[in-house]
Parts: structure tokens; C-alpha cells; sequence
């Protein structure tokens, strides 16, 4: 195996490690809205099916670009959840840990991608 398959062997499993924990994510989000006493049982089933639906889109399309949106779905979900923080003091904790998990996920699915370069079109791969 040469160095280059290698490196796009990792680059590929680091994109599946990321969908899988996106999926695990959501998995956990969908029990929470579960559970009794649940704050905010309609955003977690939201969120829950959001997550794994997601994680199977960029799974399936497998490429930079479909990471590269991951990362701008995650972005603007932080986004969005700012003036819920600022405005809401009962959906603020919410907010705030659904503004890390977006900046993580986003940070995350960056990485995969790498500096893009051109050429470049299935994670890890060639056109």
C-alpha cells in the first residue's frame, strides 16, 4: 500500500468515525425526548431525525462537498441557536449545549474535508 492510499484510507475512515458519531448523536437525542421530564421533547425528535438523517446523506454521497455541507447545516444550527441563548433564559442550557455540538460537529466534518484541494472529489479519493 503506498502512501498516498493510505492517507486516503484514514481520510475516508475519519469521515465515517465523524457520520457515526453524528448518528450515535441522534440516537441519543430521539431517547431524550424519550424520557420523562424532558424540557424540550419536540426539538430533541427534531434534532434526533436532523442528525441521522444527515449522517446517511453524507454516509451514501460519501464526497468532500457532501461533508462540506454537513459543515455549513451544523454551522447554521450554532447560529441559530445564539439569540435562543440570549432571549430564552428556560432554553439558554439548551441552547448553549446545542451551540457546542454544532461547533464541534462543524470543526469536525472541516477536518475530514482538509484544505480541498483540487482534483479532489470523493473523501480520501479521486475523482
Amino acid at each position: 500500500m503506498t502512501a498516498r492510499s493510505r492517507l486516503r484510507a484514514a481520510a475516508r475512515r475519519r469521515g465515517r468515525a465523524v457520520e457515526f458519531a453524528r448518528a450515535a448523536l441522534g440516537v441519543w437525542h430521539l431517547m431524550r425526548a424519550q424520557r420523562a421530564g424532558d424540557q424540550h421533547p419536540v426539538l430533541d425528535r427534531v434534532l434526533g431525525v436532523r442528525q441521522l438523517a444527515q449522517a446517511a446523506v453524507v454516509l451514501r454521497a460519501g464526497t468532500a462537498d457532501a461533508h462540506t455541507a454537513s459543515a455549513l447545516v451544523d454551522a447554521a444550527h450554532g447560529v441559530t441557536m445564539v439569540p435562543l441563548a440570549v432571549l430564552d433564559p428556560r432554553g439558554r442550557r439548551f441552547a448553549c449545549g446545542q451551540l457546542w455540538i454544532a461547533l464541534a460537529l462543524t470543526i469536525a466534518e472541516v477536518a475530514v474535508v482538509g484544505r480541498g484541494r483540487a482534483g479532489r472529489d470523493r473523501v480520501g479519493g479521486r475523482r
